[in-house]
């Protein structure tokens, strides 16, 4: 009787000491991101949630499906997207999405592996931009900062290539997949695409660009190139993804940004430093 007593007090004990880790149970969220850039920033988001919420990163070349599958139920945020490219996605298949954190800014630069400066193109020259309508309309809109052509004012931030009023060079601007447009510089003259891109690929944004916008987080005109952490609009007061924006804006986060990617990435959320 002893004996069972001894088994029945071990037993007990033993699921005293389980007990909280059963109660504390991992919640996972799955987050689309594209390619793996920003792997190294959702570390120490991670480091700043503990252990009770897990991110599982999903990583997509094409930032389309992502929204399809977040849409779909197969995930639950996604944080590659600015607000011009959710504007559209939104527009064009009715997702029903809500922004529920800013994150940063990156700049979209020309680069080439045949020239050094836009002042070297030749007539007829082959430039890539991004064949997605809000990456494929910032493009042309950095050419026409560069003023290498000239945009219908009319347009706004979504300018299309039949929008160019005046390419004195009569430059063959071609739309390209965003994500092969770094290794497809040997064949044209420049390129145009997305930073996280760019850094998958080897390519410094900014040192390696040939031609480069300064950035204010603050200006008007950016707004919309902002990116941004996207959950479906019934799950925007989700207390968990709010503890994953509150980890991610914090001025570690921020600061880590600043000293991984220079001025690559700008953290634009209320936690950033002023030197971020």
């Amino acid at each position: 009787m002893k004996k069972i007593i001894k088994k029945v007090l071990f037993l007990l004990v033993a699921f005293a000491v389980l007990l909280p880790s059963l109660t504390q149970a991992q919640t996972v969220v799955k987050v689309a991101v594209v390619g793996d850039s920003n792997d190294p920033i959702w570390e120490i988001v991670q480091e700043n949630l503990g252990e009770e919420i897990q991110i599982e990163l999903v990583s997509f070349t094409d930032g389309v499906y992502a929204n399809r599958a977040l849409s779909d139920g197969d995930l639950d945020l996604t944080a590659f997207q600015h607000n011009a490219f959710l504007e559209q996605e939104t527009a064009d298949k009715g997702y029903e999405f809500e922004v529920i954190a800013d994150t940063y800014l990156s700049p979209m630069n020309v680069f080439s592996e045949n020239i050094s400066d836009l002042s070297e193109l030749q007539d007829g020259d082959t430039i890539l931009i991004p064949n997605n309508v809000t990456n494929r309309g910032r493009a042309l809109k950095v050419l026409e900062s560069a003023g290498v052509i000239k945009l219908d004012p009319d347009k706004g931030h979504l300018p299309e290539v039949i929008d160019i009023i005046e390419n004195p060079l009569n430059l063959d601007i071609v739309e390209t997949d965003p994500a092969i447009i770094p290794q497809a510089l040997p064949d044209a003259a420049a390129g145009i695409t997305n930073s996280d891109l760019a850094i998958d690929f080897g390519i410094d944004p900014v040192q390696d660009a040939i031609f480069a916008i300064e950035i204010d987080p603050e200006e008007e005109a950016l707004q919309p190139y902002i990116n941004i952490i996207v959950a479906r609009a019934e799950d925007k007061d989700n207390e968990v993804y709010q503890q994953i924006v509150e980890a991610y804006q914090q001025p570690n986060v921020a600061d880590f940004i600043s000293e991984h990617f220079g001025n690559s990435i700008i953290p634009v959320f209320e936690g950033a430093s002023a030197e971020g």
